[in-house]
C-alpha cells in the first residue's frame, strides 16, 4: 500500500505545482494591476477558490481510494493556495 500512495504522490506533482502555480500568477497579476490603479488591492478569491476546490476534491478521491497518505499530502497545497488568501 505505501508503494501506492508514493507513486499516487509522484503522479500528483505536476498537478499540484500547476494548481499552486496558478494560484500565485493569479494573485500576483492582480497585485501588480492594482499598484496601476488607485483602487485597494483585492485578492482573486474566485480563481483562488476554483483551484482550492479542485485540489480539495482530488484528495478526498484519492481518500476514497484508500491512498490515505497521497489524500494527507493534497494538504500541502491547500495551506499554501490558503496563504495566499487574504484574512477576512
Amino acid at each position: 500500500m505505501r508503494g501506492r500512495n508514493i507513486i499516487a504522490v509522484l503522479a500528483l506533482l505536476p498537478v499540484n505545482a500547476l494548481a499552486v502555480g496558478y494560484g500565485w500568477l493569479a494573485v500576483g497579476m492582480t497585485g501588480w494591476a492594482a499598484g496601476f490603479d488607485d483602487e485597494p488591492y483585492e485578492a482573486p478569491m474566485a480563481e483562488l477558490g476554483v483551484t482550492c476546490g479542485v485540489v480539495a476534491a482530488i484528495g478526498v478521491l484519492l481518500w476514497l481510494a484508500r491512498l490515505r497518505g497521497a489524500a494527507v499530502f493534497q494538504l500541502a497545497p491547500l495551506l499554501v493556495l490558503g496563504l495566499l488568501m487574504p484574512p477576512s
